[in-house]
């Protein structure tokens, strides 16, 4: 299956000759190692894979289907993978080196905004849950029963926002609950099973729980932290270095994608690309809940599922400090920080590459011109 959008067939034309050049030289390399987790949101690398767009721009690519955001980082500390689908966080977990862990990283290119929900077990909406304040209520209850709620990753959005929750609501994560951190494949028999009372998790994780009815969506994320930072391209900085236009070309091919997973017409191909055994693996119809929608919440309940998961739109694929800031200032407030010292204003640049990301931008604005 080949895909010629818009932008990369212009880019093919305008930058033809240079192409060639960088296609010669990629061609006579080994494939690049480019690794995902099955979620959601790894949409943009598989479909410059499944698309041909990767080909396009002169890239020999294998996507690594990894089984978790661990396995990712120490691959590529220890230089299995180029580069992949990973946490906003993980630039930062390794070039600071928060696991023990580190080589410099960075990432010039967002990959996902939002995509998270926080989903509450069934028992807690019989004990009358049906928000944050009223969760409140039922902890304050129930002084004797310690209730658990889970994030996936120290260092990743779902913990930050699933303590973010609680905290708006008067509920002390520190104190008034028990934390966890759970995988993403487990949380859903977690809930089931009753070890859980909820957790905050990336698609397609809400939804399987949801369309089976073992546990109720208490609200998206992008509804309480709009267009937060979830994904982002991590390369290590000598990756960078070793050939700039070679992560160039990557960058290129992943916003051709990025546009593609953003348009509506496209999602439901995008579904049944996803559903592939090698990628998500999973129904259909679980995956289409938030990228078609309108998503499930559970207990009769609908919401718009427009801005459930951003590939594209408004300037999401831009590493902007303001995102990295964003990672730094949850890590912060919950204390996850070993003592490295803080990332100054300037310092963020190193990171996340905003001076990459207009290179790119350049390099389009100069297809559409000519």
């Amino acid at each position: 299956m080949a895909y010629i959008g818009i932008t990369s067939a212009k880019l093919a034309c305008v930058v033809k000759n240079n192409t060639n050049r960088i296609k010669n030289r990629h061609e006579r390399r080994r494939p690049l190692q480019l690794g995902f987790v099955p979620m959601t949101d790894c949409a943009p690398l598989v479909v410059a894979k499944e698309l041909g767009i990767f080909e396009q721009f002169g890239l020999k690519v294998e996507l690594n289907r990894e089984v978790g955001w661990a396995t990712v980082r120490e691959k590529i500390y220890h230089g299995e993978l180029d580069a992949s689908q990973a946490p906003g966080s993980m630039v930062f977990e390794l070039s600071r080196g928060y696991n023990g862990m580190s080589c410099d990283c960075i990432t010039a290119l967002v990959t996902a905004l939002n995509g998270n929900a926080i989903t509450l077990s069934n028992e807690l909406w019989e004990l009358g849950v049906r928000d944050g304040d009223s969760l409140r209520e039922v902890i304050q209850r129930h002084p004797s029963r310690r209730f658990t709620f889970a994030g996936v990753l120290k260092y990743s959005s779902q913990n930050y926002l699933m303590r973010h929750w609680l905290l708006s609501h008067g509920i002390d994560p520190d104190k008034d609950v028990d934390m966890a951190i759970v995988a993403p494949p487990q949380v859903h028999d977690c809930l089931k099973h009753g070890y859980l009372d909820g957790y905050c998790v990336a698609e397609p994780w809400s939804s399987i729980s949801l369309l089976e009815g073992v546990g109720w969506c208490a609200t998206l994320t992008a509804d309480f932290q709009q267009r937060h930072l979830e994904k982002v391209f991590l390369v290590t900085k000598a990756f960078h270095d070793e050939d700039p236009e070679r992560h160039i070309s990557l960058l290129l091919a992943l916003r051709e994608a990025a546009r593609y997973c953003d348009d509506p017409a496209n999602r439901q191909e995008l579904v049944a690309i996803l559903s592939k055994d090698e990628y998500v693996g999973l129904p259909p119809k679980i995956l289409a809940n938030a990228l078609v929608g309108p998503f499930v919440m559970g207990k009769n309940r609908l919401c718009p599922s427009e801005e459930a998961i951003i590939f594209y739109g408004a300037e999401a694929n831009r590493p902007s400090a303001e995102k990295a800031r964003w990672v730094l200032d949850e890590i912060g407030l919950n204390h996850l920080e070993p003592d490295r010292g803080e990332v100054e204003g300037p310092d963020i640049s190193t990171y996340f590459r905003e001076d990459i990301f207009e290179a790119v931008l350049k390099a389009e604005q100069s297809a559409f011109t000519n």
